[in-house]
């Protein structure tokens, strides 16, 4: 059990975490533990303060259970996102436990069907050797850190598994501030769903519907809105190297956006950081790193012709079966997908996260990778990589439980990239599997800043090795 993770709560002992070393301790043990590891900078009141609120909320989780003797099939816990993020928002702890115990009641009538599709694989995970290529077309695990930039890492992630699949190479990391900062336009883009109107898909949704949306930067966005971007007007696509991500963007504020306006309060950005957004990073590249005018071709990691949605009028054909019909769609390569992030999905630590029923559309509100299935004691389940960082959930993973509505949302925006392509700045890749920031600075400035420190410390050990030895001498003299 991870660093963080709630043990249980007993009546007579209260509540024990996991603290560091794999020793459970008290609560107020674990929020010392907590701020120790996590907490870095300024606000550490207000950090605590936050920290607090989603260990009370997280207990309560807990607590609510025990009463209704249920058995969770997920595990919640600690998380750096918690020392900035309140919990308003985030609904009545008893709403995750229920929300859990009807995801298993549904399952034990739903999990009796065969979902997987007669040419698909029983399993599948596009991140790992557990799929057709025997090798990962993932990129590394990101963080949008408090900036509701998620579809933005989401369409990038998507390109860099459609790069992987289309080239054969090894997955490079792409610049999700670039589309954060360059795509910014409106749409009305019209959807179908054949699955519509069948079993216990929600009525809200129709078998074709037109989605009006904007991408305002921090504040929300559509993912198809920046591949549409990236394929239209971007064209030339920054490598993360290149463009790193300082989560700043000058798009107006509007907390009505279409999916994930970040909540919390957001960090002030230094003038250099606010300068990397902009300009980039070592002076040969920084001068590309701009929305106005195409990036030259040796400056470019990928391209991409457009995108496509997943599921359309044509997918079902042989099943209306929601699960059937994304796994299918899943043997071709991952997908950028929405799903509902409320409540307890933030503090998700392990096991497998169960949805509320999708009762309305305003409850999609955070995109992420879609990029394979798995079954365990609890059911199906689906794989997701999540733009929060590695230290969220399952090393920046989250699985998720299937049904036969919209699997949390899954169905509603599936999309994938393509015509994809690697450009000559792809050759640089990162041993991924972190959170890759440089203090926000990119490789090349750190490079040149040991540089500079190395030249210092040997000259003050030249400088020092002279004034010793003056010294020996005058002792002898």
């Amino acid at each position: 059990m991870k660093f963080g993770t709630l043990v249980d709560c007993a009546d007579d002992q209260g509540c024990l975490w996991m603290g560091k070393d794999g020793v459970p301790v008290s609560g107020a043990r674990m929020l010392s533990e907590a701020m120790l590891r996590f907490h870095r900078g300024n606000d550490y009141t207000e950090a605590k303060r936050n920290l607090q609120a989603h260990m009370d909320y997280i207990q309560d989780v807990y607590t609510h259970a025990n009463t209704l003797n249920h058995r969770l099939t997920m595990t919640l816990g600690l998380n750096p996102r918690h020392l900035l993020e309140d919990t308003a928002g985030m609904g009545h702890p008893m709403d995750a436990v229920l929300s859990n115990m009807m995801a298993m009641k549904r399952d034990l009538t739903y999990r009796r069907l065969d979902t997987t599709p007669s040419s698909s694989l029983t399993t599948l995970n596009w991140c790992t050797t557990n799929n057709p290529k025997g090798r990962s077309v993932c990129a590394d695990v990101k963080s949008q850190q408090l900036c509701g930039s998620c579809w933005a890492f989401a369409a990038t992630d998507v390109i860099e598994t459609a790069v992987s699949l289309a080239t054969g190479s090894q997955p490079v990391s792409l610049s999700s501030q670039q589309l954060l900062s360059c795509s910014v336009s409106k749409e009305i883009r019209t959807y179908q769903y054949c699955f519509a109107n069948s079993g216990a898909v929600p009525t809200w949704l129709q078998t074709e519907m037109k989605w009006d949306s904007q991408n305002q930067g921090c504040n929300g966005g559509m993912t198809h809105i920046a591949l549409d971007d990236a394929a239209n007007k971007i064209l030339n696509l920054a490598s993360r190297i290149d463009w790193p991500y300082v989560d700043d963007t000058t798009s107006s504020n509007n907390p009505n956006a279409p999916v994930g306006p970040a909540a919390g309060k957001r960090r002030a950005l230094t003038n250099d950081q606010r300068f990397l957004a902009t300009n980039g990073t070592s002076n040969a590249v920084s001068q590309y790193n701009t929305c106005t005018g195409n990036r030259p071709a040796n400056f470019t990691a990928a391209h991409i012709t457009g995108w496509e949605p997943a599921l359309n009028a044509t997918s079902c054909a042989t099943t209306k079966d929601p699960t059937t019909l994304l796994k299918s769609a899943l043997a071709h390569g991952p997908l950028a997908v929405a799903l509902s992030a409320k409540g307890a999905f933030k503090s998700f630590t392990g096991g497998v996260y169960t949805c509320p029923a999708i009762t309305s559309s305003d409850m999609i509100d955070h995109a992420l990778l879609l990029v394979g299935y798995d079954t365990g004691a609890d059911g199906d389940y689906w794989i997701l990589k999540n733009s929060y960082g590695v230290s969220w959930g399952l090393q920046g993973f989250v699985h998720v439980k299937t049904d036969n509505m919209l699997n949390c949302g899954l169905n509603v925006f599936p999309i994938r990239a393509i015509g994809a392509s690697a450009g000559p700045a792809a050759n640089i890749t990162v041993d991924g599997g972190g959170s890759l920031s440089f203090g926000g600075a990119s490789m090349g400035t750190w490079i040149a800043i040991a540089c500079v420190v190395s030249a210092i410390t040997l000259a003050l050990t030249i400088a020092g090795v002279i004034v010793s030895r003056k010294r020996m001498q005058n002792m002898h003299t």
